[in-house]
């Protein structure tokens, strides 16, 4: 139940970044360059770390794969939203994505592999990301 639970919420991230890019998408106009560097690294931040720690609860003896896996998610997070703004915000949400990305495993198993920790994070989740979309209403 636990591993069926857990991997809901790990499709239940992507389909939340895709809804809030969808609607930062199109408030982009309205997005000035200070928001679009926290657009760019938070989310990217965020899912890459949640990510993370849901493949290493899952797979805890392929640390190496989960860390480049992650690490990639993070990129591509980091660009789809960086995008948004200029490309000074790209690079801000790569470097976000590189770093969240390879720390998240690592975080993962130092915390053995703790549930509270992963439904913590996802909280976290869910209240920026409503934040990050509330703020744009102006």
């Amino acid at each position: 139940m636990t591993s069926f639970i857990l991997w809901l919420l790990f499709y239940v991230n992507f389909v939340l970044i895709g809804i809030t890019f969808g609607y930062l998408y199109n408030k982009r106009k309205l997005i000035g360059y200070h928001l679009g560097m926290n657009l760019a690294m938070t989310p990217t931040g965020l899912i890459s770390i949640v990510t993370g720690l849901i493949l290493i609860y899952h797979f805890p003896f392929h640390f190496t794969e989960i860390t480049i896996f992650t690490t990639i998610i993070g990129i591509g997070i980091g660009v789809l939203f960086g995008t948004l703004v200029e490309y000074q915000t790209v690079i801000m949400g790569i470097t976000s994505g590189v770093m969240s990305g390879i720390m998240a495993p690592m975080i993962g198993d130092m915390a053995q592999h703790s549930l509270v920790l992963i439904g913590f994070a996802q909280i976290i989740v869910f209240i920026v990301m409503g934040m990050l979309c509330y703020s744009l209403r102006s």
